[in-house]
């Protein structure tokens, strides 16, 4: 039978989440990052469920040949999980996944639904990193800090409140674990890259560049920053992107990023479950 487990609770699925690729999820087991956890078994646990509440979606990890899990998933997910989902005006469900095993599973779990699917990039840090351009005119880089979030200069501080807010559970964990850089024009935080979910030594980084500034190198000088931070501190930087992204790609080999694995994807609209 499914069950929640409470977050006292997920060190219980450890031993599975030490073994994953995707450090998403040993942030979210670890009790770094907010998410939930769904699990076959409330203590002998094989197979489970993991909201990644940054990501908006789920990874699945464990055992694929847990009877328990595979068989009760798709009603468990009708019952508990959809209508949540649709509470968060979030219009679909997203699974990802690193094994074959899993994504056969998944393909026969949700078969009666309208399944689509990709292959989602991972890059870490190789040996050399480099910066192809960098931005000019009153472009500013800074290092992210809590004296950002008293100056009243900044107008937009609500879009660095937003972000952070979505990947951690108060600023103070964001800066008591993380760090990250942000580009500014004028009055206004274009450009931001930080620390979205920590796993050990591992960071992986969110960048976003507000729409009217991206393509002016923006994010390649916040991503610079944060790189080279990563490298005198002995972090590896951990950078996840889509295939059909090619400005994220282009900017991860600007600052010496290299591939690092791959896995999939799997979503269904919500809407699909219903007509």
């Amino acid at each position: 039978m499914i069950t929640e487990l409470r977050k006292t609770e997920f060190y219980r699925i450890r031993h599975i989440a030490d073994t994953c690729n995707n450090i998403e999820v040993k942030a979210i087991v670890s009790g770094m990052n907010p998410g939930r956890v769904f699990a076959d078994h409330p203590e002998n646990i094989r197979a489970a469920l993991i909201w990644i509440q940054g990501q908006s979606g789920f990874h699945i990890v464990g055992d694929p040949q847990s009877k328990a899990f595979v068989d009760g998933l798709a009603s468990y997910m009708q019952r508990e999980i959809e209508p949540w989902l649709n509470k968060l005006d979030i219009g679909y469900v997203e699974i990802s996944c690193e094994t074959a095993g899993w994504m056969e599973a998944i393909e026969v779990i949700f078969g009666k639904y309208k399944l689509s699917n990709c292959h989602q990039h991972v890059y870490r840090l190789g040996e050399a990193m480099k910066m192809d351009g960098i931005p000019s005119g009153n472009v500013t880089v800074h290092r992210m800090d809590k004296s950002l979030f008293y100056d009243k200069r900044v107008s937009n501080l609500a879009f660095v409140e937003d972000k952070l807010s979505r990947f951690w559970d108060s600023p103070d964990d964001f800066f008591r674990h993380g760090f990250g850089y942000y580009a500014r024009c004028d009055h206004m935080v274009v450009s931001l890259c930080f620390s979205a979910f920590v796993a050990g030594q591992t960071h992986a980084i969110d960048i976003e560049t507000l729409e009217g500034y991206r393509k002016r190198n923006y994010a390649a000088a916040a991503a610079r920053a944060f790189v080279e931070e990563c490298g005198s501190r002995g972090v590896q930087p951990y950078w996840d992107c889509s295939p059909d992204n090619s400005g994220s790609l282009r900017l991860a080999g600007m600052v010496g990023m290299v591939p690092h694995f791959d896995y999939r994807i799997f979503w269904y609209s919500l809407q699909s479950v219903t007509s």
